[in-house]
C-alpha cells in the first residue's frame, strides 16, 4: 500500500524526531496540550527548533520572529526591522502606553522604548518561561519602572476598559484561541482613537489548508484550527467587531526566502551573527521557501495588520 503524501510527510518528521532520547513522550505532551506553552519551553533560547542552547550564551539575541529581510541581511537586524514594521503600523510614539501580547523574551520592548521612547510597556504572555527571562532581561536593563511584563492570557487581558492607546501582537495571534476573542479584547482595552497591530501568518487568499499533516502540524504549535482563514476574511473578523480603518499589507517575499536559506546555514552549523542573507530577485519574486510552510501548517502569507477604534484620540 502507497502511503499518502501527508502521511509520508508525518513518518519522515517521526522519524528525524524520535532519534533524539525521550522525543516520544514530548510530541505526545506536544500534540495533547491546547496550549503553546510547551512548544516554546522546547525551543528555548532560539527561534529554530533544536537549537536552544539553554541561555548559556548572554550575548545570544533572543528575538522570536521570522524577520522581515527587505533591507536586512542578518537575523538580528530583520527581527528588529520586523519590529520597526509592527511600531510604524501602531503608529507608536513617546505618549503612548502600549500592550504588548505575546512579548516572547522581549526584545521588541526594549527596542520600542529605545527607537521609539514610548512611555510604558505593559507586556503578557502565556508561556513562564518568557516572563522569568524577560523580566530578569528588563530589569538588567533598569527598565522595569517603564516595561511591565505578567504572565497572562489574550483572550483574557487583566487591563480596565479604555485603559491602554496600542495593543500589539508580534507573530503571535495565531496561537489565541481564539484570535476573534482576542480581537474583541483588544478593541474592549483600547481607548478611543487606539491602534491595533499585528504581524501575523495566515493562509494565501483562497486557500483552504487541510489534511492530517497539517492539523498535525498546527496541534503541535498549539495553533487552533478556528484560526486559520486568509488575509481578507481577518479584515473581515477586524470589522465585525468593530475596527475600522483596517490595512493588511502582505511581506512573505521577504520573509520566507530569506529564512529558509538562515534557517539552511544554521542547520550546517554556522552561527548566527556570522550568517549573511543576500536574496536574489528570482528568489524575492517567487517567494522561495513559502511551500514549505503551506506543507507544514498551512500558514504561507505573512501579513502586517493595522485597524484603529473608532472615536478620539
Amino acid at each position: 500500500m502507497r502511503l499518502s503524501s501527508d502521511i509520508q510527510r508525518i513518518v519522515l518528521a517521526a522519524r528525524e524526531q524520535l532519534g533524539q532520547p525521550g522525543a516520544f513522550w514530548r510530541e505526545i505532551r506536544l500534540l495533547s496540550s491546547d496550549e503553546c506553552t510547551g512548544y516554546y519551553d522546547l525551543l528555548g533560547d532560539d527561534v529554530l527548533e533544536g537549537h536552544n542552547q539553554c541561555f548559556i550564551d548572554p550575548d545570544k539575541p533572543l528575538w522570536l520572529n521570522l524577520g522581515f529581510w527587505q533591507n536586512a541581511r542578518t537575523f538580528p537586524d530583520a527581527c528588529a526591522a520586523m519590529a520597526r514594521l509592527v511600531a510604524d503600523a501602531a503608529r507608536l510614539c513617546e505618549h503612548d502606553v502600549v500592550l504588548d501580547v505575546g512579548f516572547g523574551f522581549g526584545e521588541q520592548d526594549l527596542f520600542w522604548v529605545d527607537n521609539f521612547g514610548v512611555k510604558r510597556i505593559i507586556g503578557l504572555n502565556i508561556t513562564p518561561l518568557h516572563v522569568d527571562v524577560a523580566r530578569k532581561r528588563v530589569e538588567q536593563r533598569g527598565l522595569a519602572d517603564r516595561i511591565d511584563l505578567r504572565l497572562g492570557n489574550a483572550v483574557d487581558l487583566p487591563l480596565d476598559d479604555d485603559s491602554v492607546d496600542k495593543v500589539v501582537a508580534m507573530e503571535c495571534a495565531f496561537h489565541f484561541n481564539t484570535r476573534v476573542k482576542f480581537f474583541r479584547e483588544a478593541f474592549r482595552v483600547l481607548r478611543p482613537g487606539g491602534r491595533l497591530a499585528l504581524s501575523d501568518m495566515v493562509p494565501m487568499i483562497g486557500d483552504n489548508p487541510g489534511g492530517l499533516a497539517n492539523r498535525l502540524g498546527l496541534r503541535r504549535w498549539g495553533i487552533p484550527w478556528a484560526n486559520i482563514y486568509d488575509r481578507n476574511v481577518y479584515c473581515e473578523k477586524l470589522r465585525q467587531v468593530g475596527f475600522s480603518q483596517i490595512t493588511a499589507r502582505s511581506i512573505r517575499n521577504y520573509v520566507f526566502p530569506a529564512i529558509a536559506r538562515y534557517t539552511e546555514q544554521r542547520k550546517q552549523g554556522r552561527a548566527i551573527l556570522d550568517i549573511v542573507i543576500e536574496l536574489s530577485e528570482e528568489e524575492i519574486a517567487s517567494c522561495q521557501g513559502a511551500d514549505a510552510w503551506a506543507k507544514q501548517g498551512g500558514l504561507n502569507d505573512y501579513v502586517i495588520f493595522a485597524a484603529q477604534k473608532p472615536g478620539t484620540v
